[in-house]
């Protein structure tokens, strides 16, 4: 009977030791970095490891977190089997559990917790692109062009970008931030478009026909090219044909944005931005301010926060790992023609596109 009562004891003390993950445990390594990011789909995965494999993550260590939702229509299985195909042992999933209805995503939910300890288990995150948010998030009727075909991811990040940061939709809210001010927080186009929401701003459900009164494909792509906001249309009227380049612009920095106060680029500096999205912020957040704007100045390309400094949303793509390789991936630059289009051989053509880019990973990962 006394060797059972000590078995007892045993298992109990084991049973209420905190568990402790990657993420938590890789936080005992002064030099090991801890990166949550949502929706780790294998592209996102593999974005992270080759940015951080180049330096262009400058980082000594780091643990990537991926947060997703239980219930999100992405399958993850394909994501654990990459990571552990490529013995990516520093690459953890982490779901979020539970069920919350718009009218408490600005506000403590189910969720709340579970946001808390991957705060807490982190020193930075990154929100990605995907599909679009449903307006009535926004309080908005959905446009016929609106595709919200994620409410699920939709409903978690606007809330976790709540709870990081807080908004007019509740504003007696206490941010996460507040106990960390310097937490970064990159959000990269369905993720700038989350943020501004998050904090109580409004979306553009389509740029082509609401931003320039245009009807047709046809039309967009008669447009100047800095007035493309996305590779969707030419593959409309060529569907299939991969070898066709993604849509890239220029975009204007803000006098008075991080970009040239902090980062050390001028006004006159107009970086080419890889870009794909047919939305947009329209009614800023609070405490958002804009960062950069395409060349006419109608479409919003980044924001900033005015109380903390390391939070940054971009409509644009700067993660994709091919934008950083040298002369394997080339496209055609228009239907039948020879694919002699290099991403990185662009940017680097355009000064300083490919020193921007390098800029933003470098100011993400100091805030680390």
């Amino acid at each position: 009977m006394r060797k059972l009562k000590v078995l007892y004891l045993v298992i109990g003390i084991l049973l209420v030791i905190p568990r402790l993950d990657a993420a938590a445990a890789a936080r005992r390594e002064i030099d090991t970095k801890v990166i949550a990011m949502c929706q780790p789909s294998v592209g996102q995965i593999r974005n992270i490891v080759e940015l951080f494999e180049k330096d262009l993550i400058p980082l000594k260590r780091i643990v990537l977190l991926g947060v997703y939702h239980e219930n999100e229509e992405t399958d993850y299985l394909p994501s654990r089997q990459y990571i552990k195909d490529n013995q990516l042992e520093w690459v953890t999933l982490r779901p979020i559990r539970g069920s919350v209805p718009v009218s408490e995503l600005f506000q403590a939910n189910a969720w709340t917790e579970q946001f808390r300890e991957i705060f807490d288990q982190s020193d930075g995150i990154i929100f990605t692109g995907g599909e679009d948010i449903p307006p009535a998030i926004y309080g908005q009727e959905q446009n016929l062009m609106t595709d919200a075909v994620t409410p699920i991811r939709s409903g978690y990040e606007i809330s976790f970008l709540f709870h990081l940061l807080g908004g007019s939709r509740n504003p007696g809210w206490r941010p996460l931030l507040a106990d960390k001010p310097g937490y970064p927080v990159l959000a990269i186009c369905l993720g700038a478009q989350s943020l501004n929401v998050a904090c109580g701003g409004t979306l553009i459900q389509d740029i082509p026909s609401q931003v320039y009164g245009l009807k047709s494909v046809e039309q967009v792509l008669k447009q100047d090219r800095d007035n493309i906001h996305s590779s969707l249309y030419l593959r409309k009227l060529y569907p299939g044909d991969a070898s066709l380049a993604p849509a890239f612009h220029r975009i204007r920095l803000q006098a008075d944005g991080l970009c040239i106060p902090r980062w050390g680029f001028k006004h006159s500096d107009t970086p080419v931005v890889l870009t794909s999205h047919h939305q947009a912020i329209d009614r800023l957040g609070s405490d958002l301010k804009a960062a950069a704007f395409s060349m006419d100045g109608r479409i919003i390309e980044a924001v900033e926060h005015s109380r903390f400094a390391n939070v940054l949303g971009v409509q644009f793509h700067p993660e994709p790992y091919q934008l950083y390789q040298k002369g394997l991936w080339l496209f055609q630059r228009e239907p039948g023609t020879a694919k002699s289009f290099n991403p990185r051989e662009f940017l680097d053509a355009h000064p300083p596109s490919m020193g921007f880019h390098r800029r933003l990973w470098n100011w993400f990962a100091a805030g680390l």
